[in-house]
């Protein structure tokens, strides 16, 4: 597995959310706080307007196409299964449906953001969850990491279900962004892993 790939998986993405961020709380579209901690926009709306609009599009879609042949070779190099190469890379589809209609108005663009997300949000840990608990231990012995790794996921999500009766717009996004933070960090962290076990 090539360490650099799991490497601009995660750091392609976040570093364009950043800039993004950046851009749009310079042009006004956003407002300016530390959206980990406080919430104030959401991911998408980040990725909206200005020339944000522009930058998700031509950095983070390279990225998903790259997490889909991180998937192609976890599947021919370290753990051949079918099933979690079908859910993996409907996962990155769904996530590139997302953000080629982020920034478009009407109901169809609406919906194809709604499901596209959703569906990334849910089968992305699924797929982790899984290649952890599958994978044999002589292939990567230390698995402490990522289990807790996946454990915070779970901790998110129960979260999300006890915060959506408040109707709370930040803790929602709070919980978004740190969601999407792990879903990524865990490719250099599972490669890292890897690389340490068989060197």
């Amino acid at each position: 597995m090539n360490n650099n790939l799991s490497r601009i998986i995660f750091l392609l993405p976040v570093l364009t959310v950043v800039i993004s961020y950046f851009f749009s709380s310079l042009g006004g579209y956003v407002e300016w706080c530390l959206p980990l901690l406080d919430g104030c926009t959401s991911i998408s709306k980040v990725g909206r307007y200005g020339v944000s609009f522009y930058l998700y599009k031509i950095f983070i879609i390279p990225s998903v196409i790259l997490m889909i042949i991180f998937w192609y070779q976890i599947n021919k190099y370290i753990h051949k299964s079918n099933l979690l190469l079908f859910l993996s890379i409907t996962s990155c589809i769904f996530l590139i449906i997302y953000l080629f209609a982020l920034g478009f108005e009407g109901k169809i663009y609406r919906f194809m953001r709604e499901i596209g997300i959703f569906v990334f949000f849910i089968l992305s840990p699924v797929c982790q969850a899984l290649l952890v608990f599958l994978i044999s231990d002589n292939k990567i012995r230390s698995k402490f990491s990522l289990k807790t790794l996946l454990s915070m996921y779970l901790l998110f999500v129960v979260g999300y279900l006890l915060i959506l009766p408040l109707d709370n717009s930040n803790y929602e996004n709070v919980i978004e962004w740190n969601f999407a933070l792990l879903i990524f960090l865990f490719f250099p962290l599972f490669t890292g892993l890897l690389r340490e076990t068989n060197a």
